[in-house]
């Protein structure tokens, strides 16, 4: 085969003839890579080929001097060349911590607003901070991130939404993993919203869904109680021991644990159920319960 007809035998449907001093440009500043040079295609003059770029090879004819050259250009996404440089396949990675640091600044430096001494609600430390940030974020953005490193070492692929190989299912498990990050928040956003003010005759029991004003003489009595894990959880926590024997030992915990509640039973039969732990002035509620005649379990007195 002539060189001619070899040429035009490779190059079929994939051969772009382009002008202009701009390519020249890129060509020269390509030789100068090495073998192998990356560039963004939305770069000047790579941006009018870009949309024809469909990941194979491409070759650009290019009239240099008199002669014919040529550029072979490859549309590749981020996770299938790992070498090219970090400032390419991530270029905005540099803003990351910034951006970070910038959210959690904003959400420490928001004005919380302050309770009365005389009200009782939970640790904002332990009831919220903790659990928002601590917990929440963690599992929100662990299960979250875990797509994005091990789809593209593994799979040499760019994006988790993967269809071949099945990746997508990895990143579904792990997004809908993350859920529980968001459930977390909701509950530290419950904790710090409720709380009960003491009045001269009455209680007002605030929470997220709204406040409640619950008079002395409609309260018959405040027992002390304990709550267990849910049975499900429990149940939950064995299947899984069965297929993970680490987690047995977590699951046990959790089934041998009791948590401290109060209960306020009204004269009408309906029961209001609060936590204990990390309850702040609680002894003022229930002193004030005490001093209107309402009986108080013994167990709320030591």
């Amino acid at each position: 085969m002539e060189l001619a007809d070899y040429i035009k035998n490779r190059t079929e449907g994939r051969l772009l003839r382009m002008e202009g001093q701009a390519w020249l440009d890129l060509r020269e500043e390509a030789a100068a890579l090495g073998e192998q040079g990356y560039f963004l295609p939305d770069q000047h003059p790579l941006d009018e080929i870009a949309r024809r770029l469909d990941g194979s090879f491409t070759y650009v004819e290019l009239e240099q001097g008199g002669a014919t050259v040529y550029l072979d250009v490859t549309l590749v996404r981020p996770g299938d060349f790992p070498r090219a440089p970090a400032h390419l396949q991530f270029p905005l990675r540099q803003f990351a911590l910034a951006v970070f640091l910038a959210g959690l600044s904003g959400y420490l430096m928001i004005p919380w607003p302050r309770h009365d001494p005389d009200v009782v609600a939970y640790a904002r430390f332990t009831g919220a901070l903790l659990p928002d940030l601590g917990v929440g974020m963690v599992l929100l953005g662990l299960f979250f991130g875990l797509p994005w490193f091990i789809i593209p070492h593994q799979a040499h692929v760019s994006h988790p939404l993967v269809l071949d190989g099945g990746w997508i299912i990895l990143t579904l498990v792990m997004w809908g993993l993350s859920l529980f990050g968001l459930a977390i928040h909701a509950v530290a956003a419950w904790y710090e919203a409720w709380c009960i003010h003491i009045g001269a005759d009455h209680l007002i029991m605030e929470s997220i869904c709204g406040a409640e004003r619950v008079p002395f003489a409609d309260i018959e009595r405040l027992t002390m109680g304990s709550r267990k894990p849910p049975r499900a959880l429990i149940l939950a926590g064995l299947l899984v021991s069965l297929l993970n024997w680490r987690a047995a030992g977590p699951t046990l915990l959790a089934a041998g644990r009791k948590d401290p509640v109060a209960c306020l039973v009204t004269r009408d039969g309906r029961r209001r159920t609060f936590g204990l732990t990390a309850l702040c002035n609680a002894d003022r509620l229930v002193a004030s319960l005490q001093q209107a005649g309402v009986a108080v379990d013994p167990g709320l007195l030591s």
